[in-house]
């Protein structure tokens, strides 16, 4: 078998059939659909069960107590018999035929990890594929960690998103890259450890995944759960640095300041004691050299974050605790 499809569905009745409707229209793929209800308290779980009697053949539906996201997954990771493995959300769609594409194209090339690109939508409103540097455009089948340091070689082209990427399922399994319960930044961290162990990377300059953007999902609101893990993850990741290359290690130096920086801006806009945090920060841009990106912002955070802080807001980019839904 070719392809695993795995969707975690969590309440979500509203969408979940427009997202399954999407995949169960990919023609030229031997693939199976591995559906995980993680304790979905509307009719979430009926839905999965029609679609499963409607497409017995290539359907497998998990029900579980509800653990998470990342719970979900991993046990679509385990069930998993396809030579790769794609991640769905449920409240997401596909363009079946893109999807086709892209997939094939990827795996002639043999790869480790497909790396795709996804456009938002609500309503009726789509936008344009998300940007990506010409330099990733460009780049060949080639080593992870170059791919990683290549994606900060162009503005805003690092993202963390897993959905619109395929994987490989003996490169995910034989590498341990599960999915951390616990984390609300699952792909923040799942992501860059891709990176870092992938020996065969290419982005596929194709769009096919449709981000729908709405209030009350999971990354709407930001908790101080989500703060923590942003925090854990720099940790684990900063764990990860003396083991990696020079390219792994140059592409940590831009992405640690880059997710701590943004701890201590929520801090200081919620009115909270920052001093242990950036304390954390100085530490965390002394191990990694932050210094030599010559990141100004990042430095005069390293010196003074509520005078940068100031100057974000002025700007209009201040990070408060409600994520903004992207203009598109």
């Amino acid at each position: 078998m070719e392809l695993t499809i795995i969707v975690p569905v969590y309440n979500v009745e509203q969408y979940l059939k427009e997202c399954l409707d999407s995949i169960y229209q990919i023609k030229n793929i031997k693939y199976e659909v591995i559906l995980i209800n993680d304790g979905s308290t509307d009719l979430s779980f009926e839905i999965l069960k029609e679609y499963q009697k409607k497409y017995p053949e290539i359907t497998k539906v998990v029900n579980k107590e509800n653990g998470g996201l990342s719970s979900a997954r991993n046990i679509g990771i385990k069930e998993a018999k396809g030579e790769y493995i794609s991640f769905i959300d449920s409240d997401d769609i596909i363009s079946p035929k893109e999807f086709e594409e892209f997939f094939k194209e990827g795996e002639k090339l043999d790869l480790d990890v497909i790396v795709g690109n996804m456009r938002y939508f609500l309503g009726d409103k789509i936008g344009e594929p998300l940007f990506r540097s010409q330099e990733i455009k460009d780049f060949t089948v080639g080593k992870g960690t170059k791919f990683f340091l290549t994606l900060f070689e162009g503005n805003k082209c690092f993202r963390e998103e897993v959905v619109d990427d395929i994987y490989k399922r003996d490169f995910i399994c034989e590498n341990k890259l599960y999915f951390h319960d616990n984390l609300v930044h699952e792909d923040s961290y799942f992501t860059p450890m891709v990176y870092l162990k992938a020996k065969r990377i290419k982005y596929i300059d194709i769009a096919f995944y449709y981000y729908r953007q709405r209030s009350g999902s999971i990354m709407s609101e930001v908790t101080e759960k989500s703060i923590n893990s942003l925090e854990k993850i720099c940790y684990m990741l900063l764990s990860e640095y003396s083991k990696t290359d020079e390219f792994g290690q140059k592409a940590l130096s831009k992405l640690l300041p880059s997710f701590y920086k943004v701890i201590l801006y929520r801090y200081i806009n919620s009115g909270r004691d920052y001093k242990e945090k950036l304390k954390n920060y100085r530490s965390i841009f002394k191990d990694v050299d932050g210094v030599k990106n010559k990141n100004i912002e990042e430095i005069l955070v390293y010196l003074s974050p509520k005078l940068v802080n100031f100057l974000r807001k002025i700007v209009g980019k201040g990070i408060g605790h409600k994520q903004k839904i992207p203009k598109f």
